[in-house]
């Protein structure tokens, strides 16, 4: 499910370097991988913003400078379902949870 995944993320443990956070809008690389897919489930553009929340505010704690970086997956994926672009199913809901994220 998205939620154990985005769950997973947040909760790896620290590492003796520098790991900047990764969020995606959702994921399903079947297109891509006939065997041994992964596909998320339950993803919804709130989801998706409080999962980017919480990466934002990890990569704000750890990092200094241009350090504070929080990496997305993906602009237009499609052959992975992770879409941030508009879609006709959830608009523009996806790109204004960044919007909001980044203004906060």
């Amino acid at each position: 499910s998205y939620d154990a995944m985005t769950k997973g993320m947040l909760n790896r443990p620290d590492v003796g370097w520098m790991r900047f956070p990764c969020v995606t809008p959702s994921w399903d690389n079947s297109a891509r991988r006939q065997q041994g897919a992964n596909i998320f489930v339950g993803s919804t553009p709130n989801k998706y913003e409080l999962w980017l929340r919480r990466a934002a505010g990890i990569a704000m704690g750890r990092g200094k400078g241009d350090e504070r970086i929080v990496f997305i997956n993906a602009w237009n994926e499609w052959a992975e379902g992770a879409v941030l672009e508009p879609s006709d199913r959830f608009g523009r809901t996806y790109l204004c949870a960044v919007r909001d994220v980044v203004n906060s």
